[in-house]
């Protein structure tokens, strides 16, 4: 039986939307053998990707008949779409106050030059915790490209989807069954908007991402060459918008409330979550009941479900119309009123 190629997925490289769509698994999988991403630790102190024997020194003989798929991104642009990922989740929050003592970053800039970000493609990669103190040298950087030179790689790109999945199809001898649509499995529901202090950020980025910068253009000409030898070339589009990814992270461990989207731009947000865990079982019935009277449709929950919850959680003087067009920009305006009026 021929065995599936493991992918390991560096956080917001698209591991996830490539997993999916060659297993047809319909929720992202929890890290195992084929799916190689973060892990938490059994006392909840500590997370890290389990990829790292993948680049031990015996990793030849390990893997030797083994192929294994490796996303890549342009870092800046993967590490700012991971800030606006983990910004919203309260477990990397407490994570984050455990290994540095301080509370998650508000601002793009003050995460980007923290030590703890530095080079974690590389970190990842090796197996290092997150936001830990872990330093990359020249010598780990040889240890990873070594194990791309000895392994059977597989490159993609998230920005090239439809070349990457081909490119995975054609090496694994995966068949694609003539497939020219596909879902947009993840999009970013929250980002925070680029300032002035942008061309500062690359700079400052630049300086202290030596490491994976350097990789990155190591495995981009790695993808080129691979996609020069595909015997041929068609488009694959991709379908769906940011409302397709509402009940990812609705139902990701555990039930979160649609409240937590936003909660990246409320003022105090360990006292917002604290409210919502107040009322966790009230908020969580409201939220059950109309993912599945809504069954999948992430713009009629969203609508729904501030119809539902605005005359609540906001009093008579505090009105707020609903955007049938965008209903994500009035839970935006929604969380902000009743989390920072509250502080």
């Amino acid at each position: 039986m021929k065995m599936p190629p493991i992918i390991i997925h560096v956080p917001k490289t698209g591991g996830t939307t490539l997993f999916m769509i060659l297993s047809g698994a319909q929720k992202p999988p929890v890290a195992n053998y084929l799916y190689r991403h973060v892990i938490m630790n059994d006392s909840g102190n500590d997370m890290y990707s389990n990829c790292g024997d993948i680049f031990d020194s015996d990793s030849k003989k390990k893997y030797a008949q083994q192929k294994i798929v490796l996303m890549l991104r342009e870092p800046l642009e993967r590490l700012e779409s991971e800030f606006g990922f983990l910004g919203n989740r309260e477990t990397f929050q407490k994570l984050w106050k455990i290994k540095n003592a301080s509370r998650f970053p508000k601002k793009f800039e003050d995460y980007v030059t923290h030590p703890c970000t530095s080079n974690s493609i590389c970190k990842f990669l090796l197996g290092h915790g997150l936001y830990g103190n872990a330093h990359i040298t020249d010598s780990d950087y040889d240890r990873i490209v070594r194990s791309l030179n000895e392994l059977n790689f597989i490159y993609g790109d998230t920005k090239e989807m439809s070349l990457t999945i081909q490119n995975v199809s054609h090496i694994c001898s995966i068949p694609l069954n003539n497939i020219d649509e596909l879902p947009k499995y993840r999009v970013s529901l929250y980002k925070q908007q680029r300032g002035k202090d942008w061309d500062s950020i690359k700079e400052q980025f630049q300086k202290l991402n030596y490491y994976d910068m350097k990789l990155f253009n190591e495995l981009s000409e790695r993808f080129k060459k691979q996609i020069d030898n595909l015997p041929s070339i068609r488009e694959i589009t991709f379908k769906g918008d940011i409302y397709d990814s509402i009940y990812l992270f609705l139902s990701g461990t555990g039930l979160r409330s649609p409240l937590e989207i936003y909660i990246s731009d409320v003022d105090n947000q360990e006292a917002a979550y604290e409210w919502i865990s107040a009322r966790k079982n009230e908020l969580d019935q409201l939220t059950k009941d109309l993912m599945n009277q809504c069954n999948g449709e992430g713009k009629r929950f969203i609508k729904s479900w501030l119809e539902e919850s605005i005359p609540t959680l906001l009093d008579k003087n505090n009105n707020l119309q609903i955007d049938q067009h965008d209903p994500l920009t009035t839970l935006r305006e929604l969380t902000v009123r009743l989390f920072n009026s509250a502080a």
